[in-house]
């Protein structure tokens, strides 16, 4: 049995595609995966499965359409082994950990299905406000945060336009760190 971080795409967002960690808990351990444990209600699963990394990912795309009543042209399934989940962790820029006095936020895009390279050419970056750094399997982005005075004004949003979002997946740098908890918990 191989563990992996499982991040969905496309739930819970802006009421659409809603569904409840629950229960999504019971069909994804009825679909034959095992220890099966959420974090918050944004799509972040860690569980076992005896699948590849893309039988995975396929299982679990299928039960939500067909158990759980989601449009599927909205769901993406990023299924990552602990393995390449810990090449994206030790790839983390130093920053990420920093405490600064200005607000900023710290995110990784998780890619599904292109590479990183293909990845950086689509995103963009406001000089001066914020700051990419390239890993081989994800992309690590900077932005300001609320509290920042240029909170407004970063790029990162104007990836949802492009082709090239339907390939990644975002989660801020205390969901990852969070994951990577859950995922190598009693390893």
């Amino acid at each position: 049995m191989q563990r992996y971080v499982v991040y969905l795409r496309g739930i819970n967002v802006g009421g659409k595609n809603k569904i409840k960690m629950a229960n999504l808990r019971a069909c994804l351990t009825e679909a034959g995966f095992e220890q099966v444990k959420t974090y918050i209600q944004s799509g972040n699963i860690v569980l076992r499965s005896a699948l590849s990394v893309t039988a995975t990912a396929e299982r679990i795309e299928k039960m939500m359409v067909e158990n759980l009543e989601l449009d599927s042209e909205r769901i993406k399934v990023v299924v990552l082994d602990i393995q390449l989940y810990q090449t994206i962790m030790k790839e983390v820029p130093q920053e990420f950990d920093l405490i600064s006095e200005i607000d900023y936020r710290y995110d990784i895009l998780f890619l599904r299905g292109v590479s990183a390279a293909e990845v950086m050419k689509e995103v963009e970056a406001r000089v001066g406000i914020d700051q990419v750094w390239q890993g081989k399997e994800a992309i690590y982005y900077r932005r300001p945060g609320p509290k920042n005075p240029d909170y407004t004004k970063s790029a990162l949003s104007r990836i949802v336009r492009k082709p090239i979002y339907q390939s990644i997946t975002m989660r801020n740098w205390n969901t990852a760190k969070k994951m990577y908890e859950l995922l190598t918990k009693d390893e």
